[in-house]
């Protein structure tokens, strides 16, 4: 139900046993062009994918999905194989070869949309490798506001992320995790969903622990309205069809706290109420002569937390008018083609080889770009045709 419509639905195809097995002696190098790679997502997924380009440069490769779409992708982004003592947690010297399974393909298999597995072999060993991040967290290099850094590494996978794009915030380190590796979460998050205490299991040194934060009205609506502000790339949403059509279906999972026992009618009134009593938060539609049922965000910004639990977190507001707002994501740069909605397929269980994968998982066309709706202008009429039409 929290599957926004511009990310496609996911599905699985029919597949034998997936076992991605790296011997010892597994190298490492530059890619080349033509080889088959695994491309890391800033969703924390990876996906199938030929190496078109390289830029020794810029450290990046122009890499065809199997859409035949094409991304600039950070070669550190791109993964292959590995030296033995180059893993993430080493390698013990008495692991047998043809049974190990390195962290790249625990990670490929056990994360999921909506979170990571809870049981089984890839989950209990995913686990185990989340205690050792495979970077140095204390080597990025953060923006005032703790949101992003320039190396682009994020979670326990080293991924690229989107800190307002379903990731949960350390309270103790302050890194993001992507919603797809973590293993604490009961229900799917939301865009701009912050309203979680979470510690990463780097350190608890062990499991990851999660508590939700209490909301009010006023936080509910905000979130609501941002989260299908990003969804459906709009401003204004029907109170009756959309906003409160939304909150009833995902009642339950909105994980609410004392507000989850209110009536369906009292919800409906109590919505309201935030809505049209904080002007600095929402804007009605018979504020700018459209109807009195719609109702936007003023500024497109993630709801603020009530009390500033972390101190990482800041705001970084994004101005959008009722005209059609281009949708300020950042991502990775697309290569070619129009805008359009692509899939590419995912890792899965239920394959063979490493690179000769069965199974498919759409994504958000851009999360390279996030393709954006350009502001409509209107064409630039000569003065003397203006002239002609006034006389006229």
């Amino acid at each position: 139900a929290f599957d926004p419509p511009r990310l496609s639905k996911r599905f699985n195809a029919p597949g034998s046993v997936f076992a991605l097995f790296f011997p010892a002696l597994s190298r490492m190098g530059g890619v080349s062009e033509g080889e088959d790679v695994l491309a890391r997502w800033s969703d924390g997924l990876l996906y199938l994918g030929n190496v078109k380009r390289v830029d020794s440069v810029k450290q990046c490769c122009l890499v065809r999905f199997e859409d035949n779409s094409e991304f600039w992708v950070l070669r550190k982004d791109i993964h292959s194989c590995y030296h033995p003592e180059c893993h993430t947690p080493p390698i013990e010297p008495e692991v047998d070869p043809n049974s190990w399974i390195c962290r790249q393909c625990v990670f490929a298999v056990a994360t999921k949309r909506g979170g990571a597995l809870k049981r089984g072999r890839f989950a209990r060993l995913m686990q185990i490798m989340k205690v050792r991040l495979p970077y140095q967290l204390s080597s990025l290099d953060w923006d005032p506001q703790h949101l992003t850094n320039q190396q682009q590494c994020y979670c326990y996978c080293a991924g690229p992320g989107e800190w307002n794009l379903k990731m949960l915030q350390c309270g103790s380190c302050g890194q993001w995790f992507h919603e797809a590796c973590t293993q604490c979460l009961t229900k799917p998050l939301l865009y701009g969903d912050r309203f979680y205490q979470f510690q990463c299991s780097v350190c608890t040194n062990g499991p990851e622990t999660i508590q939700r934060l209490p909301m009010t009205w006023v936080d509910l609506a905000h979130l609501v309205l941002y989260h299908l502000s990003l969804c459906c790339k709009r401003k204004y949403f029907d109170f009756d069809h959309e906003l409160m059509s939304f909150a009833n279906e995902n009642w339950e999972s909105l994980l609410l706290g004392t507000l989850s026992d209110t009536p369906r009618l009292d919800r409906c009134q109590n919505l309201l109420n935030a809505l049209n009593s904080h002007k600095d938060r929402f804007v009605s539609g018979k504020e700018i002569k459209k109807k009195k049922c719609l109702f936007g965000l003023q500024v497109r910004a993630p709801p603020p937390l009530s009390s500033d639990q972390s101190p990482f977190i800041a705001e970084q507001p994004i101005n959008i008018t009722h005209r059609r707002s281009p949708t300020s994501l950042p991502c990775q740069r697309r290569a070619v083609g129009p805008e359009a909605r692509k899939s590419k397929r995912r890792v899965t269980e239920t394959q063979v080889s490493a690179f000769a994968f069965n199974s498919s998982n759409q994504k958000m066309a851009g999360r390279g770009q996030a393709p954006s709706a350009s502001v409509m202008r209107h064409p630039v009429l000569p003065f003397g045709f203006v002239f002609l039409l006034i006389f006229i």
